[in-house]
């Protein structure tokens, strides 16, 4: 695990760190100066969301949905963090009302070049893949800017 994702679920904040992990409140995590785009936004996060889904399945837990008024909150947040220039969960609780739903939570990742490699890196992480594992969420909406991704789930 490395610098290059974040979740949050029950207000806290999971941030990567060379092979350790720690539950911080309120602290951005910080990413390393290069950055890799995906060249297909849209194929990127279709393709994020199956292997989410696959990986739901295996586990034994039901899909998520796609939700398009969650895909434009995770799209606006993923804006928001590449015209910043870091990752954060800044808005959360914003993005969390305007989303409608009861609860959510929130994964993001920054400068995964595949889809692939951004799951892999959520998975091996225990904050993101309790997210991706999540049992009450239904709902999921991904959205991508630049080489910032966020993953809001909800229901």
């Amino acid at each position: 695990m490395d610098d290059r994702s974040s979740s949050v679920a029950g207000g806290y904040r999971v941030c990567g760190a060379a092979r350790t992990l720690a539950l911080v409140v309120g602290v951005a995590c910080l990413s390393p100066a290069t950055a890799a785009s995906p060249a297909a936004p849209d194929a990127y996060a279709t393709r994020l969301g199956a292997l989410v889904n696959d990986y739901r399945s295996v586990q034994g837990i039901a899909p998520l949905e796609a939700d398009e008024r969650l895909g434009a909150l995770a799209r606006e947040h993923s804006v928001e963090m590449a015209n910043a220039g870091t990752m954060s969960h800044d808005g959360f609780k914003a993005r969390f009302a305007r989303s409608g739903y009861a609860m959510c939570v929130e994964n993001v990742g920054w400068n995964y070049a595949t889809s692939e490699a951004q799951f892999a890196g959520w998975k091996a992480s225990p904050g993101h893949d309790r997210n991706l594992r999540d049992t009450r969420v239904e709902h999921m909406g991904i959205g991508i800017a630049a080489n910032y991704v966020t993953f809001l789930a909800c229901r």
